[in-house]
Parts: structure tokens; sequence; C-alpha cells
């Protein structure tokens, strides 16, 4: 395994756990699934705008 591999490993490893621990558990414990899903679709929005501003 190259440096930038292990790197990419264990940056997204951070990431998940951040999301699971900031966003997931919270948005479960306040507002159950339809806060979690609230915070999905923003997401989806966010990707959905990215690739359309790429494609212009």
């Amino acid at each position: 395994m190259t440096g930038r591999a292990v790197f990419m490993l264990l940056a997204s490893a951070v990431f998940a756990v951040v999301l699971v621990t900031a966003v997931v558990r919270p948005a479960v414990e306040r507002g159950g699934a339809g806060e979690l899903l609230l915070i999905a679709g923003a997401f989806g929005a966010i990707l959905l705008v990215e690739r359309w501003l790429r494609t212009r």
C-alpha cells in the first residue's frame, strides 16, 4: 500500500466516525428519521448542484 492509499483510508475512517457522531446520532436522538432524511436530502441536493455546475 502506498502512503497515499493509507492517507485516504485513514481520512475516510475519520470522516465516517465524525459523520456518525456529529450528524447521524444527534439527528436520530432529537428528531428521528425525519431530521436525518432532511440532512440526506440537503446533501443530495448539494451533489446534484455540483454535478450540474460541472457540466456547464
